[in-house]
């Protein structure tokens, strides 16, 4: 038993729930989320991320979960805007370069925000098929997530056998 919590406290395994995440995550592909060593104040953008949004994004026992997996695209202080001509995502005044995505246009719902500080601004790899923080600027804190609610960092997947690897969460470029 001791054993079990303790690794409970380091990492857990999770289940990817939608296809948001493509191409990086797929649906019903087990993740590990790292918890242990892992601030969660000071994530870096292109973390692919497990968080909590009850009461943020649906409300708390929602029959359909409150726990998703998304990627930091704008950390505390970071102006994130959509979108430049050819429908990149635009943060601090540059465009950003997101090799994750499989398409790097978004979806050209038009948003300008601000993170503010102790929250990141998080989206989906599928940004044609992701309910993230453009879905949620008229919910409580405009789509950004405290980081209090951050569970962990996705680190790899674990299932199935034949998909496993590790999930780096590639750097993008831009301010």
């Amino acid at each position: 038993m001791v054993v079990l919590v303790a690794n409970m406290a380091l990492a857990e395994v999770r289940t990817v729930g939608s296809g948001s995440m493509l191409p990086t995550l797929a649906p019903r592909e087990r993740i590990l989320v790292a918890k242990a060593g892992v601030d969660t104040g000071a994530l870096p953008r292109a973390s692919v991320v497990v968080f909590d949004a009850a009461d943020l994004w649906v409300p708390a026992g929602d029959g359909g979960g409150t726990v998703f997996v998304k990627r930091v695209v704008g950390v505390a202080g970071d102006r994130v805007s959509c979108c430049t001509s050819d429908g990149r995502l635009v943060r601090n005044g540059a465009p950003v370069e997101e090799p994750y995505l499989a398409d790097p246009r978004t979806d050209q719902q038009a948003f300008d925000v601000v993170v503010p500080a102790g929250h990141y601004w998080l989206l989906g790899d599928d940004r044609a098929d992701s309910a993230d923080a453009r879905s949620h600027l008229g919910d409580p804190g405009g789509g950004n997530v405290p980081a209090s609610r951050i569970i962990g960092r996705v680190a790899a997947v674990v299932w199935p056998p034949a998909a496993l690897r590790r999930v780096e969460g590639p750097h993008d470029t831009a301010g």
